[in-house]
């Protein structure tokens, strides 16, 4: 028995490692000649850059879990102090509003206070407190249900780069129900967002307590608490070299970089794989963890309706350039962790990264190492110097950073990033009913329900639960 994964990312990694834990032999074929997909650390001249993914949320347990399990809990790492994001607003760098969560006030008095927002606007934000429920049963796009309850100022300024950069898709097209399901939930219990946000809030600040008095009575040896977002201290590119590592100490996964497959055939009770160069590999399940349309491509003659539905999920592009200066070419320290920029500034900047403030051992002493990101417009068309020419002059625009700096890196994600727009999760549940017929047939990955790395991980790791018990097999139970 044999089985065959698709696709060499954090997701086909983690989808091997489960059939591994079980025993069972399969293959990864990745068409790069490199694993981790988006996931990638660089080192060099002293610094350490993620070139795609830089942090792992911990609220969902997947990615820390898996962490542990490869052996990496002490090189778990938790963001430095100060915890402070800026938002642009015409020019001037003003605080996040302390308490934030997502794109709620969790705490009244920062919101209050804040210079974000003018009075008027804050008067129309606090019409939600009034307001009756408005949200339909069918989905919607989270901008269009913010706007309407919180006002204008509000989308535009704090939830567009909020949400709206995280998934690289303006707020006015991403899907509720994909994306902040929770705010539906929020609406539902409380008909206010505000008095929803403030009743977590105070939820929040009871568990932090006893977290703290948790941490405080934590012995010598034994783990502390890592906060929201964790990261490893070689980078995140550090997971992907214990995954490859501990797959290749099991003597029963072997991997193929650089080959691609070019179709899959059903052939009886087993599946026909032909890769570009012409070989065949034969299999008895398959995990396809490749983004949407390569998936969609491969699973066009093995399940056309699911193929269909896949292909209607929508793929954009992203690029992430880090450069690294003296902080003496600075004009003042630099503060934070970094910088939203809302679309009305007119940047092509959609968020600025202080590398080096936000993660210990970055970069040398004296030394600043950012991460600026460029969504796919204006960046479409533009080779990887014209990104950082791009790139560079805009940090140079807003930060005041003069001279050139000391190192440059682009990486360019061209169509790999899934766009969860209004309706995603309907085309996901078409796609898993059509392959529900083919239990040893499964998809896995950020194109489904979720980008962040625990999704992805939770993902592959489903698929690949679900495909031995197809194969009746019993698979290992999942790392708490």
């Amino acid at each position: 028995m044999s089985l065959l994964v698709v696709g060499g990312g954090i997701s086909g990694l983690a989808a091997a490692l489960e059939l591994g834990r079980a025993g069972i032999p399969s293959t990864i074929v990745e068409a790069s000649d490199r694993l981790g997909g988006k996931i990638a650390t660089e080192r060099a001249a002293g610094f350490v850059l993620d070139l795609g993914p830089d942090s792992i949320l911990t609220t969902r347990p997947a990615a820390i879990a898996l962490a542990r399990e490869l052996g990496l809990d002490e090189e778990l790492i938790g963001v430095s102090d100060p915890r402070l994001v800026h938002i642009l607003r015409d020019g001037t760098r003003i605080p996040m509003p302390d308490g934030v969560g997502l794109v709620l006030p969790t705490r009244a008095w920062p919101f209050v206070t804040t210079r974000l927002f003018s009075w008027p606007e804050k008067a129309r934000i606090g019409l939600d407190l009034v307001m009756p429920r408005v949200l339909p049963a069918g989905d919607v796009s989270v901008g269009a249900f913010l706007r309407r309850r919180l006002g204008r100022a509000l989308v535009s300024r704090l939830a567009g780069p909020l949400v709206g950069g995280i998934y690289g898709t303006s707020i006015e097209e991403l899907s509720l129900d994909a994306i902040t399901p929770t705010l539906r939930d929020a609406e539902r219990r409380h008909r206010s967002l505000i008095l929803a946000g403030l009743a977590d809030g105070r939820r929040m600040r009871t568990q932090a307590a006893e977290r703290a008095r948790s941490s405080a009575a934590v012995g010598e040896g034994e783990r502390r608490p890592l906060g929201v977002f964790a990261s490893l201290r070689g980078g995140v590119g550090q997971l992907v070299d214990a995954l490859e590592q501990e797959l290749e100490s099991m003597g029963c996964v072997s991997i193929a970089r650089g080959v691609r497959i070019a179709s899959l055939r059903g052939a009886g009770s087993s599946y026909r794989a032909l890769t570009a160069d012409g070989r065949e590999i034969r299999a008895d399940g398959v995990i396809v963890t490749t983004p949407g349309p390569a998936a969609a491509s491969l699973l066009g003659e093995v399940a056309p309706r699911a193929a269909a539905a896949i292909s209607e999920i929508p793929h954009g592009s992203t690029s992430v350039v880090s450069l690294a200066y003296r902080a003496e070419r600075f004009p003042g320290p630099v503060a934070g962790h970094g910088w939203l920029i809302p679309t009305a500034e007119k940047s092509p900047l959609s968020a600025i990264t202080w590398s080096s403030n936000k993660w210990a051992g970055r970069a040398p002493e004296g030394h600043v190492l950012v991460r600026a990101f460029l969504p796919d417009q204006p960046a479409a068309g533009h080779t990887g110097d014209e990104l950082a020419a791009l790139a560079r002059l805009a940090v140079e625009d807003l930060s005041g950073v003069r001279g050139a700096p000391e190192y440059v890196r682009v990486s360019m994600y061209e169509g790999t990033m899934p766009r969860y727009t209004v309706g995603h999760l309907g085309r996901v549940e078409r796609a898993e009913r059509e392959l529900a017929g083919q239990p040893r047939l499964a998809v896995a990955g950020a194109p489904y329900r979720g980008v962040g790395l625990p999704d992805c991980i939770s993902s592959a790791r489903g698929a690949a639960r679900r495909v031995l018990e197809a194969l009746s097999i019993t698979p290992r139970v999942e790392a708490a």
